[in-house]
């Protein structure tokens, strides 16, 4: 099987995703000189905001870029809506903010924040699985992106209920 780039999305639609992991990239290492390590432990609420901005802005934004281009390219079939990647990176970056600023300083954010990045996912997830219903025949790779896809949108479950756990809505023990 040779590997075409005929159906890749313009770059034009790639870049930002790229650029907005950049800076959440820079913006989590800068914010790691104003801590104390004596107080970090893995309930501290900037340990949390870190994570959360560091994975959430900085890994997932570049996965989403990466999987624009790679999964056309691998399935050698167009994306279904190639339309809808200009809609995930400014929800995913808005929903990045609004847990790690949820974190520090009102734990009431971090259900929208959660929310607004379960959209964004199931916008990519939605488009992705569309996607991959073009395909005529699934072979091995295609079936490792298909189920990957099923394990981010089942991670998406939890953590959308760990969050409205953490933000008080709902009554559940995160800690164990």
């Amino acid at each position: 099987m040779a590997v075409s780039t005929d159906f890749a999305p313009p770059f034009k639609l790639i870049a930002p995703y790229f650029i907005l992991g950049v800076v959440f990239y820079i913006g989590s290492i800068v914010s790691l000189f104003g801590v104390d390590i004596s107080h970090l432990s893995q309930f501290s609420t900037f340990t949390l905001s870190f994570i959360h901005i560091f994975l959430l802005g900085f890994v997932m934004m570049v996965i989403f870029g990466g999987m624009a281009q790679l999964v056309p390219v691998v399935l050698e079939v167009g994306h279904f809506a190639v339309e809808l990647y200009y809609v995930i990176y400014p929800l995913l970056a808005l929903g990045a903010l609004l847990m790690g600023i949820g974190f520090v300083f009102s734990p009431i954010l971090l259900p929208f924040g959660g929310v607004v990045v379960l959209i964004a996912m199931m916008v990519f997830l939605f488009e992705t699985m569309m996607t991959i219903k073009k395909v005529k025949k699934l072979n091995f790779v295609m079936k490792t992106v298909l189920l990957a896809n099923i394990f981010l949108f089942f991670g998406l479950v939890f953590g959308i209920i760990m969050a409205l756990g953490y933000g008080g809505i709902i009554d559940i023990s995160i800690e164990r």
